[in-house]
């Protein structure tokens, strides 16, 4: 008999991210609807920390031990929303005359409206942008630069 190695299942969880602790002890947390608390931690725990006060589903490998704090390995992440606003992740990317962000999830671009200059200047970066849709493109009413290209 041949053993078949499995790889833990991923679990993903939705709700609004916490940086907490010291600078000495820094922790990331998500806050679940229910008001539980899971520890963020894995090689992607830095960006998500970053997005402090956002609402955003993360996946990984959740760990859950009796008399110690859950935590989620969190492998992907999506961001939702920002104060209220829908939001997106991914690229900023000037094409054709107009701006769009180039999702980190692989999603369709989205064509952005009222970008403002300070936001231009991030061309070609990770940025968190939250706003509405308005007819046919997304209008940008807040921004955020994740890492510089």
């Amino acid at each position: 008999m041949q053993a078949v190695p499995t790889a833990p299942a991923q679990s993903c969880l939705t709700g609004k991210i916490f940086s907490v602790g010291t600078d000495f002890d820094p922790a990331t947390i998500v806050q679940l609807d229910d008001g539980e608390q899971v520890r963020i931690t894995g090689g992607r725990e830095g960006e998500i920390r970053r997005l402090s006060g956002t609402v955003l589903t993360a996946c990984g490998a959740l760990t859950t031990d009796a008399g110690i704090e859950d935590q989620l390995k969190a492998e992907s992440f999506e961001l939702h929303s920002v104060d209220g606003m829908t939001a997106y992740l991914g690229t900023l990317i000037y094409t054709n005359g107009s701006w769009e962000l180039t999702p980190n999830n692989g999603g369709a671009p989205v064509a952005l409206s009222g970008v403002p200059e300070q936001l231009r200047e991030a061309e070609g970066s990770l940025v968190w942008v939250a706003g509405t849709w308005t007819d046919q493109s997304f209008a940008v009413k807040s921004f955020g630069l994740m890492e510089r290209i």
